[in-house]
């Protein structure tokens, strides 16, 4: 006899690795369709995103996770590699009813200390280009996130995303990096939190170290690779700058050109470094990275503060889908 099987009911908002979660969209494919594949790759990355629940306000909910990359320069690309640059700039995008967060990480999609924010009331458009997610802020200014998985952008299309009412634009409306300690809206070159302390690495610093050390600017940046690469880079050329140093002193004449060769692309390789270490440091890198302790304000029921309208509102009514 064939016996018919009872279908699996799973509540739409439900808590997931302590984070209050709706899942009309998180796990559908680019279809559309419900897909235990892509439930089993998101709730993966969820589970690397436990710290985030301090950072959520009351009401606020997970509505869709994915992968791409932060922002980079033209420069970035060409002097690093378009292949490099997409794997050392890995981040996760976390679109909430309220706000997008961006979270950088390592290789590994692991939370490097860092977090931003894109509230949707400080944008003109959100909408995928290519493998990009771009943000088009009420400053004018526009960010891309290459990257973004190609079933991911499919879903992210059908979202035409619309700020929570009431929402008043931020006083810089744009995308703002977070306190990893306590949630605090930072302003630019921040060296330290005003309301946590929270200790930042300095652009200043990055410069200091850059300028005295074999890939000094990597290191301090944290980003190990290149330093190891930019420091077997540099003490070649400053070897062979010395050694023509010398056999110029000397009276070598051939010495002179390869001085002048070796110590302008010396050069160049720390206005390189010095550039890269600045745009590392940008993302607001903590000092002393096991100090971090994430904020905890999330609510223990996340949807009990909220109204019943809110309660009923479908995924639909939150971002507008079309």
């Amino acid at each position: 006899m064939h016996r018919e099987e009872t279908p699996r009911v799973v509540p739409s908002q439900r808590p997931i690795f302590r984070l209050p979660v709706n899942t009309d969209f998180l796990f559908l494919d680019k279809k559309g369709d419900y897909s235990a594949r892509t439930e089993k790759k998101r709730t993966k990355l969820l589970q690397k995103l436990g710290f985030l629940a301090g950072f959520l306000e009351e009401g606020e909910t997970v509505v869709f996770v994915t992968t791409g990359c932060s922002p980079f320069s033209t420069v970035e690309q060409l002097t690093i590699g378009h292949l490099w640059i997409m794997a050392i700039k890995r981040a996760l995008f976390v679109f909430t009813n309220r706000r997008i967060l961006h979270i950088p990480t390592t290789g590994q999609y692991e939370y490097r200390g860092s977090i931003a924010q894109i509230l949707y009331q400080d944008c003109r458009r959100l909408y995928v280009k290519g493998s990009a997610l771009r943000a088009e802020y009420l400053t004018g200014r526009t960010e891309s996130f290459l990257g973004i998985p190609g079933p991911d952008r499919a879903t992210i299309q059908r979202l035409d995303i619309v700020a929570p009412e009431p929402a008043e634009p931020s006083d810089c409306p744009e995308r703002n990096h977070l306190c990893p300690s306590c949630a605090q809206v930072l302003a630019p070159q921040t060296a330290a939190c005003p309301a946590c302390g929270q200790a930042f690495k300095t652009a200043a610093a990055a410069v200091k170290y850059s300028l005295l050390l074999p890939g000094g600017g990597y290191f301090y940046a944290r980003r190990w690779v290149l330093g190891v690469v930019d420091a077997i880079a540099e003490t070649y050329l400053l070897l062979i700058a010395l050694v023509a140093l010398v056999g110029a002193a000397l009276g070598n004449p051939q010495a002179a050109p390869v001085l002048a060769l070796f110590g302008l692309l010396l050069v160049i390789e720390k206005v390189i470094t010095i550039y890269h270490a600045k745009k590392f440091i940008a993302e607001f890198i903590p000092r002393d990275p096991h100090a971090v302790q994430p904020p905890r304000r999330a609510p223990s029921d996340p949807y009990a503060a909220s109204s019943a309208a809110e309660r009923t509102q479908t995924l639909e009514q939150l971002l507008s889908v079309r």
